[in-house]
């Protein structure tokens, strides 16, 4: 375990990211399935460059995202802008208090999120730069 723990760290990846690898699984259709809690997975969304300007026809990375009931996700703030992932109706940006990131600063991951235990879809988007949206779908 010293060695690959050496090892891991002379190629300047921590042990956690060299350990998540493969803990996610991409279907036919693109989207990401995470094992959540009860299989120790994690699942992360980008939010790349260029996301906070509604011309650069960038989006939360991958979308839509399918998760176990009760699966943590974080969101990784790629871009030089604020952003948030929150639940709720994107068109009228009302939150429905499902899930929230909070602010996440820019080039920093957000906190760890738990998403709901009741399956079904649940669409996000960014309170500071609205056209950004995704979906989770929880089952």
């Amino acid at each position: 375990m010293v060695s690959v723990l050496l090892t891991v760290s002379i190629l300047g990846l921590s042990p956690t990211d060299t350990m998540a690898q493969g803990t996610n699984a991409t279907n036919a259709t693109g989207a990401i399935n995470a094992t959540g809690i009860a299989g120790g997975g994690e699942t992360t969304v980008v939010m790349p460059l260029g996301s906070s300007s509604s011309t650069s026809g960038e989006g939360y990375e991958p979308d839509p995202v399918t998760v176990s009931p009760g699966a943590i996700v974080v969101w990784d703030n790629e871009d030089n802008a604020l952003h948030t992932a929150t639940s709720g109706n994107p068109d009228s940006q009302t939150p429905d208090g499902k899930f929230d990131t909070g602010y996440v600063t820019a080039n920093t991951p957000s906190k760890p999120v738990t998403m709901p235990t009741e399956p079904g879809d649940y669409k996000y988007y960014c309170q500071l730069h609205p056209f950004l949206v995704g979906t989770i779908t929880v089952q």
